[in-house]
């Protein structure tokens, strides 16, 4: 049995060399749905990360073709759906967006699996083999653990990527924002694989560092101390994601530190607390986001906080004032995003309800365009703000400010400020200058 894994791309990817390999680490998606094939069956498996390379398969035939993709990556799945059920494969999709619209997805492939793919996945292939194929909507069934099966790493075209290995050890999130969709695929039950599975994994790796991808990874405090006191042994350091609420546990980030952890991925979505508390993330509290900042910076551990402007709250003038904010607060390398209602979140169904979803376009739904009407400006102006922040932010003297007070590894942090500074300066600032979509359509004619 042949099988082809696809990531496809979306307008995202408009840019590569140097600055592409910068922002971008391993995927694991593909090499671990290869992992879940039975290696008995002999398959043959070949993987397609699209951001970073280029379809080849002409003349070639696939029995199974998998295909994983987001809200903005949909519009390039189904096509290739199509295009590869044309040929006689047997599509399957799943992912986020699959997940979250499943009769939608159920309209291009011969399969969708909508939520966790680590037990369904293999049911699906197993009943395609056996000659009695399922057809329609395939529900992932929750498992008491994740099972493990080494992802097969060695089928993706590691030179494209960052030279650090990427490792899971949680899924899931016990947090209920409504703009997130990691909640609607694990349904607030995160699942842990046990901590010395992982750590067999991390100690294959040659490389020193590691880059946990888990959506939160102190959410289960007992399993994340567990974690980081075995990690610390291993002499590794690693990023990852976490809330700010890590800083108000003194026990929990000085595993964290002693673990080896340098550098935390942190959502601090908005600087108006009415916006986190509409949004379902009023755990987290703007006035403490001063001080818990600095108690991370002070463990050594440098801070990527992430920001997302459009919620009703806010204001022009708030937005405005981010990259003052963001110098204040001292963060490493920040991000910023519009507010994106992917359809089949809670967000989206409020927004829609209101008659305030502006397209149905879904290659727009990528965090840099604003495809609802807001609450206090104009779609243009926050498009326009969004640019103006990155701009702002990512200007030579703010990164060089940011480089010279890295709580880390100093070129790490150069590499990700010129490469986010690339990315920022590129924005589409204009539905009508946005290519990605018919390049995507093209891409996929040639396939």
């Amino acid at each position: 049995m042949r099988i082809l894994l696809v990531l496809p791309a979306d307008g995202t990817y408009r840019y590569g060399g140097f600055f592409k390999r910068t922002l971008s680490y391993a995927p694991l998606t593909l090499t671990t749905l290869a992992g879940l094939v039975p290696k008995a069956w002999g398959c043959e498996i070949e993987l397609l990360d699209e951001g970073v390379q280029h379809a080849c398969h002409d003349g070639k035939f696939f029995d199974v073709v998998g295909i994983t993709c987001v809200a903005s990556s949909s519009t390039r799945a189904y096509a290739l759906a199509h295009h590869w059920r044309h040929r006689g494969a047997y599509v399957v999709l799943g992912g986020p967006h699959p997940t979250l619209v499943p009769e939608e997805a159920a309209e291009h492939a011969d399969s969708v699996i909508a939520g966790p793919a680590e037990e369904a996945w293999p049911r699906v292939l197993e009943a395609f083999r056996e000659g009695r194929p399922i057809f329609g909507v395939v529900r992932g069934r929750p498992l008491a653990k994740s099972p493990y099966q080494q992802p097969r790493r060695d089928l993706l075209p590691g030179h494209r990527y960052l030279s650090i290995p990427t490792v899971i050890a949680t899924q899931g999130c016990p947090n209920s924002c409504s703009f997130c969709s990691v909640n609607h695929i694990w349904e607030q039950k995160p699942i842990a694989r046990p901590v010395a599975e992982v750590m067999d994994e991390i100690r294959g790796f040659a490389s020193k560092r590691i880059l946990f991808l888990d959506p939160n990874l102190t959410a289960d405090r007992e399993y994340a101390l567990e974690l980081f006191t075995a990690l610390t042994p291993l002499k590794r350091t690693w990023g990852g994601l976490a809330t700010l609420e890590l800083a108000d546990d003194p026990e929990l980030l000085k595993a964290a530190e002693r673990s080896g952890c340098r550098g935390l991925l942190i959502g601090y979505e908005s600087v108006s607390q009415a916006a986190l508390d509409a949004s379902g993330k009023s755990f987290q509290q703007i006035e403490k986001y001063s001080n818990l900042t600095a108690r991370i910076r002070e463990s050594g551990i440098s801070v990527l906080g992430c920001f997302i402007l459009g919620f009703d709250a806010d204001r022009v003038e708030d937005l405005r004032r981010l990259p003052d904010i963001v110098d204040a607060l001292h963060i490493d390398v920040p991000r910023f995003a519009i507010l994106t209602p992917f359809p089949g979140t809670a967000l989206h169904k409020f927004l829609k309800e209101k008659g305030r979803i502006l397209t149905d376009d879904l290659r727009l739904y990528d965090c840099e365009h604003a495809v609802y009407r807001p609450a206090l400006m104009t779609p243009e102006e926050l498009e326009g703000l969004l640019a103006e922040v990155w701009r702002k932010t990512y200007s030579l003297k703010r990164i060089a400010r940011r480089v010279l007070k890295a709580r880390s590894d100093r070129l790490l942090a150069l590499a990700c400020n010129v490469g986010l500074r690339h990315y920022g300066l590129n924005l589409p600032q204009r539905w009508d200058a946005f290519q990605g979509p018919a390049t995507v359509v093209k891409h996929c004619q040639n396939t």
